[in-house]
């Protein structure tokens, strides 16, 4: 398993993985809006320097997971926090080097961005107990809780 940023040629991919951790989430409700999502994409991709999107790769060439985030200021101080995006593993590679590897390259990337902090938050409600269990495992303390609450009223795909 390697990790390597992503280029133009894996639009495809990581639009696929988006797909999939959007049919696996609490955010399944909401469906996917391809044309925004491929926008998004494109522009971090194209923003250099404060954004990075990381693949897990295996020797076959099947893309396992990513990780994608960004650098900025705390809205309080000057602080430097890398923060992410998007961070998912396919079910069929969870337990594999791929979550640990790309939690790795992207504190390494953080590091070289001078961040102060790195700030990694579950809010998919996916296997929320096993990733608790990897990020105590790689050193990350607890440092709040995500809630969410659907509106009466509201229509969603």
């Amino acid at each position: 398993m390697r990790i390597r940023f992503a280029m133009e040629k894996d639009i495809p991919a990581i639009l696929a993985m988006c797909e999939a951790v959007t049919a696996e989430s609490r955010f399944h409700r909401y469906g996917i809006n391809k044309e925004k999502l491929l926008v998004v994409i494109t522009s971090m991709m194209s923003t250099q320097g404060k954004v990075c999107i990381l693949l897990a790769e295996r020797t076959d060439g099947n893309i396992a997971g990513l990780l994608a985030g960004y650098v900025t200021d705390f809205f309080f101080c000057d602080g430097i926090v890398a923060q992410d995006r998007l961070f998912y593993v396919r079910p069929d590679y969870r337990g594999s080097s791929a979550a640990v590897k790309l939690l790795i390259a992207f504190r390494r990337w953080a590091e070289n961005h001078q961040a102060n902090e790195l700030s990694i938050n579950m809010s998919v409600g996916i296997d929320m107990g096993r990733f608790n269990k990897l990020m105590t495992h790689m050193g990350f303390g607890c440092c709040g809780s995500n809630f969410s609450l659907a509106l009466a009223g509201q229509h969603h795909q």
